[in-house]
């Protein structure tokens, strides 16, 4: 039991790594988001994720709810397209 779950447990933290998006939402989106963008008692679900990069940007930018607003100091606008895509992966 315990080997298999830290062998998942490794595996898991590899493929965050592997996944730019997947490291980014975790560092910027999940405390309020939750895993996988599945909503939280603070923050909506984020999948299925239909917007476009440029609805999504202007929302992260230009908040219509509670949300504080992230300037593209703190994420870049490249760094939301890669968001965008790995929520766009999350079934």
């Amino acid at each position: 039991g315990l080997i298999l779950a830290m062998a998942l447990s490794t595996w898991t933290v590899g493929r965050a790594a592997d996944d730019p998006g997947e490291r980014l939402y975790e560092g910027h989106c999940r405390k309020c988001h939750g895993g996988e963008g599945r909503g939280t008692s603070s923050a909506p679900s984020l999948v299925p994720f239909n917007r476009s990069y440029d609805e999504a940007l202007d929302l992260i930018r230009h908040p219509l709810c509670d949300m504080p607003p992230i300037p593209a100091s703190a994420l870049s606008d490249g760094d939301v397209a890669k968001i965008v895509d790995y929520l766009k992966t999350i079934k």
